[in-house]
């Protein structure tokens, strides 16, 4: 397997290291299940979106889906979007280090930039650099501009997008990647943490 990182070696070099935003920094999909249930009255909870297109399994229109997806990509801090848990103290940590690298297969970089800067709140505005895409596949030019080794996703067919080339895939997982397949897999930012090489890196705390 292809750079597999074990969870205790620490060889991922900050700068090195790159993160999707929904499903792993932004609990996206908790907020759409969230809305679902309570604004449209969809009977839907988390743990049945057992698919990244969860329209495949659960019973939901596509108007209504549309709708809920718009308004989370319009607006994510008036959705109520919130971090997963323990990103943000990690994430803090990284910015110390070196820049973080977010990229998203959004189709704008506006709402959600000013979702991550409510949340990280860094000195530096430089320290937080965010590429939409707009498409999965446009994810590995950026990635590879940046020189980056690792990234954090959660979507398994982008995973497998970037299996064969420089990029190591590591999943976040989700009840929507559960399936079998070959990628390193990490289910906290405790365990980000973990990967992470942050002996001989000057931390400007």
């Amino acid at each position: 397997m292809k750079n597999r990182i074990e969870e205790k070696s620490g060889r991922i070099l900050p700068n090195e290291l790159a993160f999707d935003v929904d499903g792993v920094f932004a609990d996206t999909f908790r907020i759409f299940v969230e809305t679902a249930r309570e604004q449209y009255g969809i009977q839907v909870e988390y743990e049945d979106i057992t698919e990244y297109d969860f329209r495949e399994v659960i019973d939901i229109d596509k108007k209504t889906s549309d709708e809920i997806i718009q308004r989370i990509l319009d607006n994510p801090l008036a959705m109520g979007i919130r971090p997963v848990f323990g990103s943000v103290d990690v994430l803090t940590r990284l910015s110390h280090i070196s820049p973080l690298l977010f990229v998203t297969a959004r189709p704008e970089k506006n709402s959600i930039l000013e979702w991550v800067q409510q949340y990280l709140r860094v000195a530096d505005i430089n320290a937080i650099r965010l590429e939409a895409t707009s498409t999965h596949k446009e994810k590995l030019p950026v990635l590879l501009k940046h020189g980056i080794r690792y990234f954090i996703e959660d979507r398994l067919d982008t995973c497998y997008l970037l299996e064969k080339t420089s990029v190591t895939p590591i999943v976040f997982e989700q009840p929507w990647n559960r399936k079998p397949h070959p990628f390193q897999i990490v289910k906290s930012w405790h365990e980000i943490e973990a990967l992470i090489q942050w002996n001989g890196n000057r931390e400007n705390i």
